[in-house]
């Protein structure tokens, strides 16, 4: 059958299995040199990290030989047809290897000294030219590796062009014409799925790799040559070590770090909550989509979009002026899981692979059994790394683990979503943590069209844009997303473990109002969500918290109703213990910051001051407070610059006995 394919597509065939065979041998030669780093991973891992290695292999040597599939089907480029086409493939080829060896060289170098592999980081390392180049032939063995390196690609050119000579002499029976457009569709269909490297919507990314806590297993699984391209748009250092020094003692006395370090740039704190709980309490994070604060009845909407949120409100713990830092959804994830504010410059923080190794407080958890549910896929947002690299023996469910089909690209519905957590968390034995991220109200805002229970409403559209709305699909996307609220509860508090679970719910982030209000027009819809702490076992209800709060305080302050201890490393404090002296803020998008009256944004015109909680609310009065002025810039200076910094240098840390020890040390 292979040898009535079409001449070239025989060679192409030769060429990536060549391609394929040689990284793969590569990735051997890599375990067996740095095993001592993987002594600690299971076998399953090691498997798992060899499978998805291959899979980034095949797409790195199908990349490779992409060119000529496309190109080579000219007729002055065919390889098959004219000589001169093939030297200038063969040249091309052997071209591609070298820079891909060459590239596999330094990698191993470059792991072998500061345990990474390759990166754009490197491209820092190679200024200036003079003394990088002194240290490289004063530290490794350059003339036995260019010579290596030449043996390589010549062994290289030499196999590719046997390939040659034997696959595209001329077929001795070749397909006819139209067995022959199907063959060389299969192909390109397979070409294209090796390259998108998985059955999903989303392609196999970076992420996949960091399936494990270990580094070294993900660095086993990961292509060097891709995660260099991968990481190519983070290359340039985001943050000013100078700038950071320069606010550390206003920042470490903001946070209470005890014994600040001006030298190390640590804010780490141990905290040890007063409150100690009877009973080991769950912790249930429910991640609220697009749930803007205007939007629901707890904050004046005359719509009742969201009957059963208020009534949970109004059982629980309010924080009615709650924001998020940043927007969209990948960086409220990031915000509430580590504590530091996603201000990643050129895209959202869970997708940036140099910084995904981070320290979470849901690790204070020990002992507990940890759960994250998604209706859709986990490499969205490549927020699969964020979530099992830093957070040990997590549960992942997501698109396929769901006995019902997806409602639209975001998975199943978040009824389904709910039900498929309240059974499994139903069955737990052990203390939990469980992440319930929803996702339905968000565009398209897919509904099923079986809903026992629900109906869709209809209501005119001067009436839905005089309550903020912006159609239909969106008031009923809102009313879906509370109706699968309250079924969830409906349910859980039949369940024994509910009494002795804490609840914490929160919009991931808000949306634009048809009303222009002055908070619309200083865009603080889009940060203004709601917040409720819901656990009747240690809340009182009815409770409302006034002062202005973010989402990086949420698990700090969740971990202290828990009476659970943690060492904290980033922005969060917790909430319900902050002392009279403690600052009320959040940080606001890249360039601004809010505390209880006052919103500060550096605009490119200057800065902007404006009393956000007045009618007059987006008036500017900077000229008026001078003073305020002054302080609001420092403050959000020195919690941006501590955020661009704390983004690559908050790695895992111990949480409970060693981190006390040397808390006390210090």
């Amino acid at each position: 059958m292979l040898n009535r394919l079409p001449a070239l597509a025989r060679f192409l065939l030769a060429l990536v299995a060549i391609d394929l065979a040689m990284l793969v041998a590569f990735r051997v030669v890599f375990w067996v040199a740095f095993r001592e780093t993987l002594a600690g991973a299971s076998w399953e891992d090691l498997a798992r990290a060899f499978y998805l290695g291959s899979k980034f292999d095949l797409r790195l040597a199908l990349l490779l030989c992409l060119p000529l599939a496309l190109l080579g089907w000219i007729p002055f480029l065919d390889p098959a047809r004219r000589p001169a086409a093939r030297v200038g493939w063969l040249a091309y080829l052997a071209a591609a290897q070298c820079l891909v060896l060459l590239l596999y060289f330094v990698d191993f170098g470059h792991y072998a000294w500061v345990r990474v592999r390759l990166n754009a980081s490197l491209v820092d390392h190679l200024t200036p030219v003079g003394v990088a180049a002194r240290v490289a032939w004063e530290t490794y063995p350059i003339l036995p590796g260019v010579l290596g390196l030449a043996l390589l690609t010549g062994a290289y050119a030499w196999v590719a062009g046997r390939a040659a000579r034997r696959c595209l002499a001329p077929a001795s029976n070749p397909f006819t014409k139209w067995p022959k457009r199907a063959a060389i569709a299969a192909l390109a269909a397979l070409v294209v799925a090796g390259i998108w490297g998985k059955w999903s919507r989303y392609p196999l990314r970076w992420s996949e790799a960091y399936f494990s806590a270990s580094e070294a297993v993900a660095a086993l699984a990961l292509n060097p040559v891709l995660f260099l391209t991968d990481t190519a748009e983070n290359r340039n250092l985001p943050y000013d070590a100078d700038k950071v020094r320069e606010h550390y003692a206003y920042t470490a006395a903001l946070l209470g770090v005890k014994g600040p370090d001006p030298g190390k740039l640590d804010f780490a704190r141990y905290v040890t909550p007063p409150r100690k709980p009877a009973a080991r309490y769950n912790l249930v994070v429910i991640h609220l989509e697009s749930f803007a604060a205007f939007k629901s009845g707890t904050f004046g909407n005359r719509l009742n979009a969201t009957p059963y949120f208020d009534a949970i409100a109004k059982q629980g713990l309010l924080f009615t002026n709650f924001f998020v830092p940043e927007v969209p959804t990948p960086r409220s994830v990031f915000e509430m899981l580590t504590g530091v504010p996603d201000v990643n410059p050129t895209t959202t923080a869970s997708r940036n692979p140099l910084i995904v190794n981070q320290h979470t407080l849901v690790n204070a958890l020990e002992g507990y059994e940890k759960y994250y549910f998604l209706g859709g896929s986990a490499t969205w947002g490549n927020i699969r790394g964020l979530f099992t690299h830093n957070i040990p023996g997590l549960h992942v469910f997501e698109e396929g683990d769901y006995d019902a089909p997806q409602v639209d690209g975001w998975g199943v519905s978040d009824v389904v979503l709910f039900d498929k957590a309240q059974q499994v968390l139903g069955k737990e034995k052990k203390p939990f943590f469980a992440f319930i991220q929803t996702s339905g109200n968000h565009r398209p805002f897919g509904i099923p069209d079986d809903h026992p229970g629900f109906e869709l409403a209809q209501v005119d559209a001067k009436v839905l844009a005089e309550n903020g709305f912006d159609g239909l699909a969106a008031y009923n996307g809102m009313r879906y997303l509370d109706f699968s609220l309250g079924s969830f509860f409906a349910k859980v508090r039949q369940s024994p473990a509910f009494k002795n679970t804490v609840f914490i719910m929160y919009g991931d982030h808000g949306n634009p109002s048809t009303r222009q209000t002055p908070w619309q027009e200083l865009l603080l819809t889009g940060y203004h969500v709601p917040c409720v702490i819901y656990a009747p076992g240690l809340v009182k209800g009815g409770a409302r918290v006034d002062f202005t709060a973010s989402l990086t305080d949420a698990l700090p302050t969740s971990l202290g109703l828990l009476g659970v201890p943690y060492l904290n490393t980033a922005l969060g404090r917790d909430l319900l213990n902050l002392g009279p002296g403690d600052r009320h803020f959040s940080m606001i998008g890249f360039n601004g910051v809010l505390d209880d009256e006052f919103y500060f944004r550096l605009d490119p015109g200057g800065p902007r001051l404006f009393r956000y909680r007045s009618e007059t609310g987006a008036e500017d009065v900077h000229q008026r407070y001078p003073e305020k002025l002054a302080d609001l810039q420092r403050l959000q200076e020195a919690l941006y610059e501590t955020s661009k910094y704390l983004l690559y240098h908050n790695p895992a840390r111990p949480h409970a006995a060693e981190a006390r020890r040397k808390e006390e040390r210090r």
